[in-house]
């Protein structure tokens, strides 16, 4: 899902975006030490458990029963309960909507690069864009991974996950710098790439008693390592789409690194709407598929719980 959301709009007079940790010192603590591989998997399995315990713990307590018409509301069925009706209904969206076939990237014999009809690369810029591109991946493999492993080992409230999809592919990272220059013609194929949001992408899950402490917290440890804060989304009150995402730039290199931050159930529900969300962006579907799209990542996002403390997490807005 996006870092730019097209109904968030940023607040430029609140600088303020976080709220303060609750422990005083947090913000000031070192940084943990490096670990070693086994036990970097050692806590991973570790954290994911607990993760795990916390929010089967937190799913026990809202089936629990309330009172009054609110607590009817609550407990029209959980999460879990709802997600195979919902991948049911997807599977039914595809049926009656095939997925479009995609264009197939190729490199010619004279050099450049083309991704279907519109997306052209020169020799000269595919060149350019095939370094770069190795710079990024050596960079994220080498530097950023290591980086967010050590935020992830001080703290057994929440896990890296995803992290197969941490490094975008070359050719889609190509097709991202082959449609920035079409629309900007004077860019070279390295500035192109610069301003794509997510080459490099994290996605941190805490159960949602801990989600809005941890995001806090979080933030902080970026800054910590070293990154530079780009921007900052709180996407909970959106129709669409919950979560928050946030953008980071490496000092030295440039580099822009995205970071989400999920419960475990609504970073089901953005990998579930992961699709309908690409197809509402295509400009080749129909206005029918994606009222029709639109419709369904709202079923999706209005089963979601809000994480409580959440609504004191603010943005920060790109400058």
């Amino acid at each position: 899902m996006p870092v730019d959301h097209p109904n968030q709009a940023d607040d430029p007079d609140d600088p303020g975006h976080c709220r303060q940790p609750d422990d005083p010192q947090a913000a000031d603590a070192a940084p943990p030490a490096p670990l070693d591989q086994a036990h970097r998997a050692t806590v991973h399995r570790a954290n994911r458990a607990q993760v795990e315990h916390e929010y089967a713990a937190y799913q026990e307590s809202a089936r629990a029963p309330r009172g009054g018409a609110a607590g009817a509301d609550a407990n029209r069925g959980s999460w879990d309960e709802a997600l195979p009706s919902l991948r049911a209904a997807w599977q039914e969206h595809q049926d009656r909507y095939p997925e479009p076939q995609r264009a197939t990237p190729r490199t010619h014999t004279d050099g450049s690069w083309s991704s279907g009809e519109s997306r052209r690369l020169t020799p000269e810029q595919n060149t350019e864009a095939t370094k770069a591109c190795a710079d990024i991946h050596d960079e994220g493999e080498r530097v950023i991974l290591p980086a967010m492993r050590q935020i992830e080992s001080a703290d057994p409230t929440r896990v890296l996950a995803g992290l197969e999809h941490r490094l975008k592919g070359e050719d889609r990272l190509k097709e991202k710098i082959a449609d920035a220059l079409r629309s900007r013609p004077g860019l070279t194929a390295a500035q192109a790439l610069s301003i794509v949001p997510d080459p490099v992408r994290f996605t941190f899950t805490y159960s949602p008693n801990r989600y809005a402490d941890g995001v806090v917290a979080e933030v902080e440890r970026l800054k910590e390592i070293g990154l530079e804060e780009v921007k900052l989304k709180n996407l909970w009150s959106d129709e669409q789409y919950k979560g928050i995402n946030s953008q980071w730039r490496s000092p030295e290199t440039g580099l822009r690194i995205e970071v989400q931050f999920h419960t475990p159930a609504s970073l089901e529900a953005k990998e579930l709407t992961h699709k309908a969300y690409e197809r509402i962006r295509n400009t080749d579907t129909s206005a029918t598929e994606r009222d029709e799209l639109e419709a369904f990542q709202r079923r999706v996002s209005a089963l979601l719980d809000t994480p409580p403390g959440i609504t004191e997490i603010r943005d920060f807005p790109e400058r």
